[in-house]
C-alpha cells in the first residue's frame, strides 16, 4: 500500500486519535516504526485521556496502555483503507479521501 505512513496519519486525524497533523504524523510514524519513545508514548496517551473511545476500550489511558491499543489501530487502518480504495464510492471513503487532500494533496 503506498503511503501507508500518510494514510495512518489522516485515519488519525479523522478517528481524534491526534490534535493535529503534526501530532498525528508523530504517531503514525512512531507506530508504524514500532519505536514509540517514552516522549510519544506520553503525547499520545495525553492527547487521547477524554477520548471515549479510547477509555472505553483501555479504561485509565497510560503511555502502557495506548502504545499496544495504537499498534492495533494501526491494523484497523490498514483493512478500512483497503476497503476504501476498492469501494471508493462509499461515504467514509469519500470523506477519508477529502481530509487526505486537505492535508497532502492529491490521492495517488
Amino acid at each position: 500500500m503506498e503511503n501507508l505512513e500518510k494514510k495512518f496519519t489522516v485515519w488519525l486525524l479523522t478517528r481524534k486519535f491526534a490534535r493535529n497533523l503534526e501530532e498525528a504524523q508523530a504517531f503514525a510514524k512512531a507506530v508504524m516504526e514500532g519505536n514509540c519513545s517514552e516522549e510519544i508514548a506520553s503525547q499520545m496517551a495525553e492527547s487521547n485521556r477524554s477520548n471515549m473511545d479510547v477509555m472505553m476500550e483501555i479504561g485509565k489511558v497510560t503511555p502502557e496502555k495506548i502504545v499496544p491499543f495504537m499498534q492495533g489501530k494501526l491494523e484497523l487502518a490498514q483493512k478500512c483503507i483497503v476497503f476504501w480504495e476498492e469501494h471508493v464510492k462509499d461515504t467514509n471513503a469519500i470523506f477519508f479521501r477529502r481530509k487526505y487532500e486537505e492535508n497532502y494533496g492529491s490521492y495517488d
